[in-house]
């Protein structure tokens, strides 16, 4: 007969091996997930292609660093502001956008790069201009 009000040896260690499981469950999960709010981040950098630093001329002493994905491109500005966009239609070159479709509808921020230059537009305006990696 079950006795839900006496510890036994074998409810003790059936609550270890749960408390284990739990606990390397909860483990394995949190390594791998990665939350919405956190991508383009702190995300772990599967996928990645290439990564530059792009050091400008405008604003003086001012960079960018771009870490590039198959599909997308996350920067991170000298000011320390961080961005991840998609990558939207261009003739020449890459053009990663925050516009709303691969044509970049809506857009007001625009990376071009295209070999080791790269520059920003926001809103119409070169805000970085002159940037070059080596």
């Amino acid at each position: 007969m079950i006795s839900f009000k006496t510890v036994t040896w074998y409810s003790q260690l059936t609550a270890i091996i749960l408390f284990v499981v739990v606990w390397y469950v909860g483990f394995c999960v949190g390594r791998y997930w990665v939350s919405p709010g956190r991508q383009g981040t702190d995300a772990p950098l599967t996928g990645v292609v290439n990564a530059a630093v792009f050091r400008c001329s405008q604003p003086v002493g001012s960079f960018i660093s771009g870490v590039f994905y198959k599909d997308r491109v996350s920067l991170t500005f000298s000011s320390g502001r961080r961005i991840t966009m998609p990558q939207t239609l261009s003739a020449d070159g890459a053009r990663y956008s925050n516009g709303t479709d691969k044509f970049g509808a809506g857009e007001t921020l625009i990376f071009w790069n295209k070999g080791n230059t790269a520059f920003v537009t926001e809103n119409g305006t070169t805000t970085y201009d002159g940037c070059v990696t080596k």
